[in-house]
């Protein structure tokens, strides 16, 4: 069997590097960070270990047995052909779900305590007191629904519980979240909705997640209730947020995905006092790269022992 072949596109740090290489001293280990060098290396990979895989790897990714994305969605790489490939697809799933739900945190205690209006008129130097005493809030005892509870979610729902709020979650599985309040199913949404101060959704985009806040679920929700994305922008139909926004349907929104991404300056969602852009940023942390190395490192340990991998992805599904 020949020499098993691993390309890196992944910037994870000379010590993410080392370790990796002194774990498998018998692994050739190829970091390519440029597009042309990953790609004039896919052809001899085994195993590819990235973010990002421009369109020209797969054609010449000959002898690929398996990819280990370096991010929590995977719905990119199933469409440019994954999806019906006997290539094992892993994803980066428990490496981000700190600081995304840190940033559904942030934006829920702005819109509590009229920080991003304070900020804004600092800036402008307008004296807003009045308005914002009129308008600010507690979180604690308030009730968040989290609209999937995977590692982001659930992050979010254990951080949120330790804050005094009422958690509510939405999940596929009927298996039981611990430590939250109540648990529901999707087709329950709208009943669980209108009980809601606060809607985060947590949720990768596939077919079952494309636009499954519409109309109806924004119209369910409180006019006193904002909603949170961190997911992908496409699990929001647009077109209804708006109108939800400009026309009081709901309070606010904190949106660090939009549909289309990135948001075009025309969009009304710029300048709208009532929303909080974060512009993808929100997976973001110091500790990625050592999180991510850590989940392919095992990974790697059980693939040349021919154990089960962590995080293997049903592409069916999409996550």
């Amino acid at each position: 069997m020949h020499e098993l072949i691993v390309i890196i596109g992944e910037d994870v740090g000379e010590e993410n590097l080392a370790r990796l290489r002194t774990a498998h001293p018998d692994v050739t280990f190829r970091f390519c960070p440029s597009v042309e060098e990953f790609v004039a290396a896919a052809a001899d990979a085994d195993v590819l270990f990235s973010k990002r895989f421009p369109p020209p790897v797969w054609e010449r990714a000959g002898r690929l047995r398996w990819v280990q994305a370096g991010t929590a969605g995977v719905n990119h790489l199933l469409d440019a052909g994954l999806r019906g490939s006997p290539v094992i697809l892993t994803n980066a799933v428990g490496a981000h779900g700190v600081p995304m739900a840190e940033v559904i945190l942030a934006m829920m205690l702005a819109f509590a305590t009229r920080l991003h209006l304070l900020i804004h008129a600092q800036r402008t130097r307008t004296w807003i007191k009045d308005e914002v005493l009129a308008h600010k809030f507690e979180l604690a005892g308030q009730t968040l629904c989290v609209i999937g509870l995977g590692d982001i979610g659930g992050t979010l729902a254990h951080k949120a519980k330790a804050l005094g709020m009422h958690v509510l979650g939405v999940r596929r599985s009927a298996t039981p979240f611990p430590g939250i309040d109540a648990q529901y199913t999707r087709d329950q949404l709208c009943d669980v909705l209108p009980a809601a101060d606060h809607v985060a959704l947590c949720l990768p985009l596939t077919d079952e997640t494309q636009g499954v806040i519409g109309e109806e679920e924004l119209r369910a929700m409180k006019p006193s209730a904002t909603i949170y994305n961190v997911g992908r922008g496409a699990s929001i139909d647009a077109d209804a947020l708006l109108r939800a926004l400009h026309e009081g349907w709901i309070a606010g929104a904190g949106l660090d995905v939009t549909d289309p991404e990135p948001l075009p300056a025309a969009s009304p969602l710029w300048t709208l006092p009532n929303v909080i852009l974060s512009q993808h940023t929100s997976g973001s942390s110091p500790h990625n790269a050592d999180r991510i190395t850590a989940i392919f490192l095992d990974n790697l340990g059980r693939f040349r022992r021919g154990e089960p991998l962590r995080n293997v992805v049903d592409k069916t599904l999409g996550y």
